[in-house]
């Protein structure tokens, strides 16, 4: 944790704030910092800041804002929609999307056998804080909409989407980073993750039929989380 994520929600009119959770412990006993010293702070959708450590005890430290910084890295302008992964899988798409500040992630059960994992905790109260340990990470400040549509048809979510859909398969004619160079996508673009066994015959039909863009990240079966983490990758160093 680089970096302590502090809500607008929990400072007072003085720009003040006491914490007495883990980010208390982290700050006393990770990066062994004492009263005086500064900590980098990251205020959601707000920006990034230094924080005066105004006093720091046993149970708990109280910190005062100090100083607007300029913020640590731009935030990429790009969308993406997943076929509900394992919820192991989730927690680190999850911390990815925060660490590079996406503008927004969708869920979807594209397939009847991965409805249980609705049920899993990272779908209902847990997803905040895993994506939040990316924001901690990097410094980005830009909080990810998260939206779990447990209920909407994927297949018209695509259908109606804004901007330009790039299916994401392996078997995909054209390499994404040559699109990504070409500015192919054009503006909010939304990449659709698939299962990892790939889409099926007539999800490909499908997207022939609406003309959607089909791309490859290389000719193998990667696992979600690195696929994701490739796409980031292209898309940040462009």
């Amino acid at each position: 944790m680089n970096w302590i994520i502090i809500s607008e929600e929990e400072l007072n009119s003085e720009r003040m704030v006491s914490i007495r959770d883990q980010r208390h412990q982290h700050i006393k006993a990770i990066l062994k910092k004492n009263t005086g010293d500064f900590v980098q702070v990251v205020i959601p959708n707000v920006g990034n800041f230094s924080f005066l450590i105004q006093e720091i005890g046993e149970t708990q430290t109280i910190l005062v804002e100090a100083e607007k910084r300029s913020n640590v890295l731009n935030p990429l302008s790009v969308h993406c929609f997943f076929s509900l992964p394992r919820p192991q899988t989730t927690k680190k798409i999850l911390h990815l999307a925060g660490a590079y500040g996406i503008e927004s992630i969708f869920f979807f059960a594209t397939e009847t056998k991965n409805k249980e994992y609705w049920t899993s905790p990272i779908y209902k109260t847990e997803w905040k804080e895993w994506m939040q340990t990316g924001m901690s990470q990097t410094g980005n400040f830009r909080e990810p909409v998260v939206n779990m549509a447990q209920t909407e048809n994927w297949k018209h979510h695509l259908e109606h989407w804004p901007g330009k859909v790039i299916i994401l398969d392996r078997m995909g004619k054209s390499d994404i980073q040559n699109s990504i160079q070409e500015n192919e996508v054009g503006s909010k673009p939304l990449y659709v993750f698939g299962s990892e066994s790939g889409w099926k015959p007539s999800d490909l039909e499908f997207f022939s039929k609406k003309n959607f863009l089909v791309r490859t990240l290389g000719n193998i079966n990667l696992r979600t989380e690195f696929a994701f983490s490739s796409l980031l990758y292209l898309l940040f160093k462009n």
